[in-house]
């Protein structure tokens, strides 16, 4: 057996000084962050109130409260008896228009022949051209006037965005509505809204986070991904915040106003503190050292303890010390 003697190289690496293992003994500064928790409510992603274009007496209703819009289903429909009555008489009208039309195209073109032979003078030819267009255009003139009372009969039925759910009912069958009273407040639930108002440094940090927002329902004891829809840009003078709007889609049997949402921002410490391993830290008589890449030790004011991932952290303030700086860990430890 042959026997090898390691003693040589045991002592050498013993009297390696510590530098030589710098790298692998450093530690980053991390910024100091803590957690905020801001509570919303969930609200329509929007809001319409339709409104009787014309006055009359509502005939029927299709929907109440809750109830979802169905896909070319009119909410409501106004009595629609009269302007049947006037279709009817315009379509009388432009009848008889045809059969005058059909008489003078034929004194039209008897005129023509008789001046032909010398036996009609031309202003016989002219008054039966005169009678023809006239009458062309009164047929226009009332073509127009049944476009118009179609448009005012489609109108009578008050149409609503399919999909959308009845806030509030504010009519019944039967009853009179005139002109612009408000009919029935529709809102779209196939998304919700929750708005906020922030900080500068709150938004900064929702910012940071968009592509990865969730947003928790402590009602629903839930979490659901979220997404930016609005940012205004205007100075809220009151609470002189940042007025933002998340967009958040939950299962249509859930959808409703009135959740409350939990959004949880990490924000900074005000000041100069930043996050260290607790094993970067040294303390000699009460005071606590941290030594930099180069040797140099700086006195920090210990601020207290957090968890970390999968050590102990420590919040910390010194002069010179910030966020990226680099620090020898506690060899001591």
């Amino acid at each position: 057996m042959r026997i090898i003697n390691l003693s040589p190289l045991i002592f050498g690496l013993v009297l390696l000084p510590p530098d030589n293992f710098a790298d692998d003994r450093l530690v980053t500064a991390r910024p100091a962050l803590q957690r905020e928790v801001l509570s919303g409510f969930t609200r329509a992603r929007s809001r319409v109130l339709l409104a009787a274009e014309n006055a009359g007496r509502i005939e029927s209703v299709s929907g109440d409260v809750g109830d979802r819009i169905e896909e070319g289903e009119p909410f409501a429909c106004q009595d629609q008896t009269f302007i049947n009555m006037e279709l009817r008489s315009n379509e009388a009208e432009r009848d008889a228009l045809a059969v005058d039309k059909a008489y003078f195209r034929k004194e039209v073109a008897r005129y023509r022949r008789l001046l032909q032979q010398n036996s009609s003078s031309q202003s016989q030819l002219d008054a039966a051209l005169r009678s023809l267009d006239k009458i062309n255009t009164q047929l226009v003139a009332l073509t127009v006037a049944a476009d118009i009372l179609k448009e005012r009969k489609k109108r009578l039925c008050i149409m609503a965005p399919a999909g959308w759910r009845v806030v509030k009912r504010y009519i019944e069958p039967g009853e009179w509505v005139n002109t612009g009273e408000p009919v029935v407040d529709l809102g779209d639930y196939h998304s919700l809204v929750v708005p906020f108002a922030l900080s500068m440094a709150e938004y900064q940090a929702l910012k940071a986070l968009e592509g990865e927002l969730r947003l928790t329902l402590p009602d629903l004891k839930s979490e659901v991904d979220a997404a930016i829809l609005r940012v205004s840009p205007a100075f809220d003078e009151v609470s002189r915040k940042i007025n933002i709007e998340l967009e958040i889609a939950l299962d249509p049997s859930l959808a409703r106003g009135g959740l409350r949402v939990e959004l949880a921002l990490d924000i900074p410490l005000r000041g100069d503190a930043v996050l260290i391993p607790e094993r970067a830290l040294k303390q000699r008589y009460e005071q606590y050292w941290l030594k930099r890449a180069d040797g140099e030790e700086l006195r920090v004011v210990y601020l207290g303890r957090i968890k970390g991932d999968d050590e102990a952290w420590v919040r910390v303030t010194g002069p010179g010390i910030k966020p990226g700086d680099q620090f020898k860990l506690n060899q001591e430890q």
